[in-house]
């Protein structure tokens, strides 16, 4: 994930300093530990509210709407299939890649933890799970969409898995929905809406036909005009007629640095009458006093069971503002099929208050799950609204109401006390919920650390937590209407079935489930196969020589280093980042030997609150505050370089540049408080007083001589360098006068890559920079960049949707290789051997040997 601020409810959580008796426990439990005194060594120490960057959905201007957002299509028009929004990317060229997994992690963070938050079952996991679909039929037929992972079909519960969305034009899914009238079809809405750094957007609707056979056909995307650029948590077919689909969407994300979409399409209530056609025309709808041209996010849509009239949508809203002029709630129409259907708000969501002790409204996404017993229907919807007073986020309501009257009442939803705070601090990232088709008493409701995974046996009145072997941040829970013991349910750490109605877990990742979402990847010196890597919530995990994969270490894995004068691959120096936050924990962990490299055995060098740890490590250092500043502002994900050297050093960025020559031990402050974050480092391979630095909004700085203050070399005006994040900056291996930095961000059409030739010219005249990318490369996020040091006209980039290289020192790209999924690559590195190893966020890792 990517450092934004979190949802303001959140910030109060962070009222006092951090005592740090260990940091083992202080990362690991924060993942894995309840927020209760009888499972952490120190009661002060954050908990997982705090280890996810979750979208700030208020920082857009007006927060409930965004800048540049395109004009709505209101007419109903016939919309192509695909769109200019959604091309097809030009056929690769090269050899092709092959997977290295893991499929799965072996030993996942997974429930229960121990007093110091280590993981006491260790299950396999994989990767952020978003939806699910049960066969109405059949309880081992199932389809789990992914944050990036893309889409998979299981045919025998679960046991083994079978990717069905790679030849789409993304692998982020929001939302899935099975024909209610023809289970072998299956709607996909693409684009993940859980409202954190890396809820990547999609592309539109897919279709999935004949999927019972052994050749399923899928087409699409559906309404690109109308859904690019946004994310789908929001999906309904009508129970009767299956032209008839609803669509709800919100915000998700591009790039590593994750940035709002310019020229976005408005977010909102969407209709089709035609889907079936094969050119389906969508229309925004009005809701309520809520204008069609609106922008706003609508994050859940369920219809009553058999009815085509009645139908129930969730809103967020984000404004902060509060009444008459806060629309978030649950909405609810008896015409849902009318020309012009009528939405009535029959819950209001936490709408704050000014004045004295003024509140802000929550934003606070909605999801539901409903049945129909008879003529009685019951509602339950679960809220990211704040539960208590110490920020715990997350209830639940339930409304149930008679439709065999005459005149049915509107629905009127209580809450389920028992349910508060099952979010945690994360009310808007994790929220799901099911109920049993046949019984409305059996209530599920999952979230995170004690809210896992809910059960209620009693309508709601009770829940008792269920997760062992779970692992935390939950996001879908499903239950087979044709066996309600059946029961799956999907979190960070990918898929789990239940048997007897969610009281033990069968773990679902298994070899040919790939969902992992790698931050980085760093390569060994001689050995080919040897790297690291971190994941989004699952650890940082090592490729060991023989291939296999191993968690090294917990928490969230951002960056990751190895030394580069390793002989072997025990005496082996690495390096990576857990989370960084500003007044809590800043800096990065190192560990000497590989048999060290487990968790609570790396050291932490960096800061963090009160007293350092004294505890040895295996490979016998310790932790160490080396001088980075408890104050600094910082990226979530930190960024770390290696210089050269023996040892390397080693430099890290908050506002400032550090450099270390002892391994981290100590750390020195080499350059000035700039005017923004740093959001990339580049050193030259052959002189380490040549450094360049970027930010996180957009400018670029640099050094020749290693001296502070550090020069500007940002070329500015129209014709300028893009104000947006600068995912990476790279120093030729060979030549340390070029160097090159790649931004994030769309609408910059072939301004994603800069090159100087003359980077010796910084302090005393002007470094030429000239965009290359304009031959071959879309207007994507470029996150990653690696020069070949054995040819240094051979580069290669890598984007939201692939890698791309040029053999022609950047006049010209091709998508390179075949057999890669059209997924986000965030981080590039060249093996001993010759090959691109390419960390993807959501299939792992991947790699090709380098171009001829």
């Amino acid at each position: 994930m990517k450092s934004l601020s979190c949802i303001p409810a959140i910030s109060r959580l962070f009222r006092g300093s951090f005592f740090h008796p260990a940091l083992f426990a202080f990362i690991a439990a924060a993942l894995l530990a309840a927020p209760t005194l009888t499972n952490a060594q120190n009661p002060q120490k954050p908990t997982a509210k705090i280890m996810k960057p979750l979208k700030s959905e208020r920082s857009e201007v007006p927060a409930q709407a965004e800048a540049a957002v395109e004009s709505t299509v209101e007419t109903g028009a016939a919309i192509e299939p695909t769109s200019i929004l959604a091309i097809p990317l030009l056929a690769p060229v090269g050899p092709a890649w092959t997977a290295l997994g893991p499929a799965p992690i072996p030993n996942g963070q997974t429930l229960p933890a121990d007093v110091n938050g280590i993981s006491l079952t260790q299950a396999p996991v994989s990767g952020r799970v978003t939806a699910v679909a049960i066969d109405s039929g059949d309880p081992n037929t199932v389809y789990v969409g992914t944050a990036q992972g893309g889409l998979y079909q299981s045919r025998d519960g679960g046991a083994t898995w079978t990717a069905l969305l790679d030849n789409a034009m993304t692998l982020a899914v929001g939302s899935l929905e099975l024909d209610p009238s023809d289970p072998s079809t299956l709607l996909v809405g693409s684009g993940e809406s859980n409202f954190s750094g890396d809820s990547y957007a999609g592309f539109g609707v897919y279709k999935l036909t004949a999927l019972k056979t052994s050749s399923p056909v899928l087409t699409g995307p559906f309404g690109s005009s109308l859904f690019s650029k946004r994310g789908i948590p929001g999906l309904a077919i009508d129970p009767n007629n299956d032209d008839i689909v609803y669509i709800g969407t919100a915000t998700a994300q591009q790039g590593i640095g994750p940035q709002a979409f310019t020229g976005a399409p408005a977010r909102g209530l969407f209709r089709s009458t035609n889907f079936t056609t094969g050119a389906a025309a969508f229309a925004k709808l009005a809701v309520a006093n809520i204008p069609a041209a609106f922008d706003f996010r609508v994050t859940s849509i369920v219809y009553e069971p058999g009815s085509s009239d009645r139908m129930f949508i969730g809103i967020a809203d984000a404004s902060g503002a509060n009444d008459p002029n806060f629309i978030g709630g649950i909405y609810f129409t008896t015409n849902a099929s009318a020309a012009t259907p009528t939405f009535t708000r029959v819950f209001e969501t936490f709408a704050g208050h000014g004045g004295t002790n003024a509140l802000p409204s929550d934003f606070a996404p909605i999801k539901f799950a409903i049945n129909k017993i008879g003529t009685t229907v019951t509602v339950v919807a679960v809220t990211g609204e704040t539960a208590n007073s110490l920020g715990n986020q997350g209830k639940a309501y339930l409304a149930a109401y008679d439709t065999g009257k005459p005149n049915p009442p509107s629905p009127h939803f209580t809450e389920l006390r028992a349910a508060r705070g099952f979010a945690a601090g994360q009310g808007s990232y994790n929220l799901g919920v099911a109920i049993d088709p046949t019984n409305a008493k059996n209530i599920y409701v999952v979230g995170t650390l004690n809210g896992t995974f809910l059960i209620s046996r009693d309508g709601g009145s009770s829940f008792t937590p269920s997760s062992d072997r779970l692992h935390v941040d939950s996001h879908m829970v499903g239950v087979a209407p044709s066996n309600p013991s059946v029961i799956y349910t999907g979190n960070d750490g990918g898929a789990w079935r239940s048997n007897d109605g969610g009281v033990t877990w069968h773990d679902l990742n298994t070899t040919t489930f790939s969902a992992t979402q790698f931050q980085s990847v760093a390569v060994h010196p001689t050995d080919p196969m040897f790297s690291i890597g971190g994941t989004q919530d699952n650890g940082t995990n090592l490729l060991k020589s023989d291939g296999t994969w191993t968690r090294v270490d917990f928490g969230d894995g951002g960056y990751s280093l190895i030394d580069q004068n390793a002989a072997n691959t025990e005496n082996v120096t690495m390096y990576h980042t857990y989370f960084n936050q500003t007044g809590n924990l800043i800096g990065f962990a190192r560990v000497n030997k590989t048999s060290c490299a487990t968790e609570g055995q790396w050291s932490f060098k960096g800061i963090y609150g009160g007293s350092v740890d004294p505890t040895v490590h295996c490979d016998g250092t310790t932790d160490t505050f080396n001088g980075i500043l408890f104050t600094d502002p910082v990226n979530f994900y930190a960024p770390m370089a290696l210089g050269p050297g023996n040892p390397n050093t080693i430099y890290f960025g908050t506002n400032k540049l550090y450099r270390s020559t002892d391994k981290g031990d100590t750390m020195t402050i080499v350059s000035q408080s700039f005017p923004s974050i740093v959001s990339a480092i580049g050193i030259s391979h052959s002189n380490d007083a040549i450094r360049i630095v970027g930010l996180d909004n957009g400018r670029v700085f640099a050094t020749l001589n290693g001296g502070a203050p550090m020069t500007e070399v940002t070329v500015t005006g129209l014709a300028g360098m893009p104000a947006k994040y600068i995912a990476r900056a790279v120093i030729d291996p060979n030549n340390p006068n070029t160097a090159y930095v790649v931004f994030n961000g769309n609408a910059i059409l072939g301004k994603h890559v800069w090159k100087t030739t003359n980077l010796n010219d910084t302090g005393t005249g002007t470094v030429n920079w000239t965009a290359i990318d304009g031959s071959g490369i879309p207007d994507v996020s470029v996150n990653a960049f690696v020069v070949d040091p054995a040819k240094s006209n051979h580069l290669y980039a890598g984007t939201d949707r692939g890698v791309f290289n040029s053999t022609d020192g950047g006049a010209s790209w091709n998508l390179y290789g075949t057999g890669l999924p059209d997924v986000a690559v965030f981080d590039l590195a060249i093996s001993s051997d010759g090959h691109v190893r390419a960390s993807t966020h959501g299939r792992g890792f991947y790699e090709i040997g380098l171009a001829p």
